[in-house]
């Protein structure tokens, strides 16, 4: 699960194309809004800011080691959902997540918690162009296999447990890296129809809707 370290210190922001083409000239964030960064979710949140059924995703990969962590704050979803007493039902949690979307700050030391338990936090800061490793854009209409994984997605902390090998993969695939078959289905491979399978390969396979928009340069003298 996700867990800062120097070793392990990378965090995605899923947002719209258009913002993600301008991070490496202005950065992250230079509205100082708090921008949400997650290890498995860039895809979702991503998709929570497109406007129309035409909006290409943008993820950005960002270095977190040298950013503040004093900026970084919990998730409204972790701390609904680790509250003591439970909503009753749909409305209620809206409510609930309304009202800790307001007071973030005063759960500031939950942060790693919440990025831990549900793959969530917030950084209520600027993040400058430097931090910035890649950016990939991707056409939701190219690939269902892929959408489809993205907008069903769960933020919540039994989800981000048990389906965080998919999600992870998910991910993976969505920053330019390869994901097998294996990788997707995992425990459920033996069970899953050969044809199925081989529809699934093919799916993974198919980047024709995925562009690598921007990657760090390569370090002086290599």
């Amino acid at each position: 699960m996700a867990k800062l370290s120097k070793a392990n210190a990378r965090l995605y922001c899923g947002t719209t194309e258009r913002v993600a083409k301008l991070a490496p000239v202005v950065g992250v964030n230079p509205t100082s809004d708090p921008v949400y960064l997650s290890d498995v979710y860039p895809g979702l949140f991503a998709f929570f800011a497109s406007t129309n059924g035409n909006d290409r995703f943008g993820i950005i990969e960002i270095e977190t080691t040298l950013l503040d962590k004093s900026n970084f704050l919990p998730c409204e979803w972790f701390l609904e959902q680790s509250a003591r007493q439970k909503a009753k039902n749909a409305r209620e949690q809206h409510r609930r997540l309304e009202s800790y979307r307001k007071v973030l700050e005063k759960h500031h030391d939950k942060w790693r918690e919440s990025l831990q338990k549900v793959g969530v936090c917030l950084y209520d800061g600027f993040i400058p162009k430097k931090m910035i490793r890649r950016i990939t854009v991707y056409d939701p209409s190219s690939n269902p296999t892929i959408t489809d994984a993205i907008i069903n997605a769960r933020i919540s902390i039994a989800d981000y447990k048990t389906y965080f090998l998919r999600n992870q993969a998910l991910t993976r695939w969505l920053t330019g890296g390869s994901v097998t078959v294996e990788d997707w289905l995992g425990d459920d491979l033996l069970e899953t129809p050969k044809d199925t399978r081989e529809e699934l390969s093919e799916r993974l396979q198919n980047k024709l809707g995925l562009d690598i928009f921007y990657h760090e340069p390569p370090a002086k003298g290599q």
